[in-house]
């Protein structure tokens, strides 16, 4: 009998360690993913939002850090969610929330967001190609103005491109887009030392699909 309660007075402490234990995760995951939200609201500050926007945009902000953290849980159990797969979730996730966002937004402040992704695009472009090619600290704000001032024209192209309906416009656009990869290609040619601009040749193509991607996810 005795051993009966002390396997039944077991089994609960097993069931209120366990309600415990997942408590925890629930509160640490909440945590998480307030601190991931109240990130990427600050990081709206330049648009000057509106406190009801703020309160929209938080709630945008805080569907989309649920869904990273969501997403993190997904890649211990599934060990082939990496890479191309993984950046494919993220993406999604981030276009759903941009989406909602550039929906709150007046015509003033999409114009400032719109230009703050081009910025970020060139940011980004420009440090892994620093990382790849080790650049001076001379090289880098030149090459971050080369990638901003290509990613600018290429954007206006790309969007020229797909809104084409007739077949002679949409390769004229796809001409563009080429003779702007050209024209970046001389600039950066005149930054570049020669062993540099080997290296960004050869790099250029994985490098062209990871900021397609990005540009996607932007338009998106």
């Amino acid at each position: 009998m005795k051993n009966q309660k002390f396997r039944f007075a077991a089994s609960i402490a097993a069931i209120l360690i366990s309600i415990a234990f997942l408590s925890v995760q629930r509160v640490w995951a909440q945590d998480v993913t307030d601190k991931i939200a109240q990130k990427m609201t600050d990081s709206l500050a330049y648009l000057n939002l509106t406190d009801q926007q703020k309160t929209q945009a938080t709630g945008f902000n805080k569907t989309a850090a649920a869904s990273f953290v969501q997403l993190k849980g997904k890649m211990k159990q599934d060990t082939t969610l990496k890479g191309k797969a993984l950046a494919q979730q993220v993406m999604g996730i981030m276009k759903t929330r941009n989406t909602a966002l550039k929906g709150i937004l007046t015509p003033d402040q999409q114009k400032l967001y719109q230009q703050h992704q081009l910025q970020q695009m060139a940011e980004l472009e420009t440090k892994m190609m620093s990382t790849q090619l080790n650049l001076t600290d001379q090289q880098e704000p030149q090459v971050y103005a080369v990638n901003l001032k290509s990613t600018q024209v290429m954007m206006g192209d790309a969007a020229k491109a797909k809104s084409s309906t007739r077949k002679l416009q949409k390769l004229k656009a796809a001409k563009a887009l080429k003779s702007d990869s050209g024209e970046k290609d001389k600039e950066l040619k005149k930054i570049l030392t020669s062993d540099q601009y080997a290296k960004y040749e050869k790099n250029k193509e994985q490098m062209q699909a990871a900021m397609k991607e990005k540009m996607k996810e932007k338009k998106g």
